[in-house]
């Protein structure tokens, strides 16, 4: 009996370890895809507030969003960063799942950053909600980013 279940253990572990590696890619094209997705759906509404509405000095046009991270699952791997910047004058948003290659989208013609002053950059998994606000810097137009009720970055 003992020698039935040894034996069922080892030819499942001979049959599981080939596969094992295309389902880590699996669980990171998925998390990928993921955020490829929700960051694409926030670069169009980012890119028609900055077309349609003026930047102000003070409190104007803004944009609340959600975006999750997916955290490390049997079917997803993690995102491990998401971060806020400006590059050659524009916003994107950069995220990495794991420990693989860091994965660029732009999110609007404009800089971005954190209410504070640089870049904003989120951590742990999960639900996240942001303000997005559009502001009038030294006569120009930025976007603004800062968590839905002040919190700090992660």
């Amino acid at each position: 009996m003992i020698l039935r279940v040894v034996l069922a253990a080892v030819l499942t572990a001979a049959l599981l370890s080939p596969t094992l590696p295309a389902m880590a890619d699996v669980g990171a094209n998925r998390a990928d895809s993921t955020m490829d997705r929700q960051l694409g759906s926030l670069s169009e509404e980012l890119e028609t507030m900055v077309e349609t509405d003026d930047p102000t000095a003070g409190r104007g046009a803004r944009h609340v969003t959600e975006l999750r991270l997916p955290d490390r699952s049997l079917t997803s791997a993690a995102v491990t960063r998401l971060r806020f910047a400006s590059r050659e004058g524009v916003a994107v948003a950069s995220w990495q799942v794991g420990d693989s290659a860091t994965s660029r989208t732009r999110l609007a013609g404009t800089p971005v950053r954190g209410a504070g002053g640089g870049p904003v950059t989120l951590r742990e998994p999960g639900t996240h909600r942001l303000v997005f606000e559009l502001r009038a810097r030294a006569g120009k137009p930025v976007l603004t980013v800062k968590r839905l009720g002040g919190e700090p970055d992660a």
